[in-house]
């Protein structure tokens, strides 16, 4: 992207949700020191993230999976009903792969460790703001299909296996935005 004169470079917006004060602090000095990203607000709690995200409108939420109260999963599957656009990444200490099947099933696009670099972190964020995905190496995953939840071509809806077929037909986001007649998130 190139700057035009008097204008900054449009940064990819970040929520970040964890119920750790040092936790929060030490994501926000990281993430806030790259020059790409920026975090536009924080939650310490579930009730406060569906807040926060109606507030803020951020490009990429990073979600604790583990907090009292409503849990990331929960608030995960809600933010994404509400906004079915929303690009969530799951925020983890745990290693278990049903935990962040759970979180993916929920609608997370990824997950990284919080026990990983700080560089997955912002890794994690650039590509699911481009519309990928992101699943932190360091973390095992079934590899079984049968081992795990995937939808059926019965439980997709037309839009989504209108999107899929797309993909699979090597169409890109923005190919299949145009012909469906959708509308791509602006990073500003």
């Amino acid at each position: 992207m190139k700057k035009k004169k008097g204008q900054s470079e449009a940064k990819i917006r970040v929520l970040l949700v964890d119920d750790h004060a040092g936790m929060r602090e030490a994501l926000r000095t990281f993430i806030n020191s790259e020059v790409d990203l920026v975090v536009v607000a924080e939650a310490a709690s579930g009730h406060a993230a569906l807040d926060e995200f109606e507030r803020t409108k951020p490009h990429v939420v990073l979600m604790d999976g583990s907090m009292p109260g409503k849990n990331g999963i929960q608030v995960t599957h809600e933010l994404r009903h509400i906004q079915p656009a929303a690009r969530i990444i799951g925020l983890t200490l745990y290693e278990s792969s049903t935990y962040l099947e759970d979180m993916v099933a929920a609608g997370a696009r990824g997950y990284v460790s919080k026990t990983g670099p700080p560089t997955n972190v912002a890794k994690a964020i650039r590509a699911v703001a481009a519309g990928s995905t992101y699943f932190d190496e360091n973390i095992p995953r079934q590899s079984s299909a049968s081992a795990r939840h995937e939808p059926t071509r019965d439980e997709l809806s037309e839009d989504e296996t209108a999107v899929l077929k797309r993909l699979a037909n090597g169409y890109t986001n923005a190919e299949i935005a145009t012909d469906l007649g959708f509308s791509l998130p602006v990073i500003e």
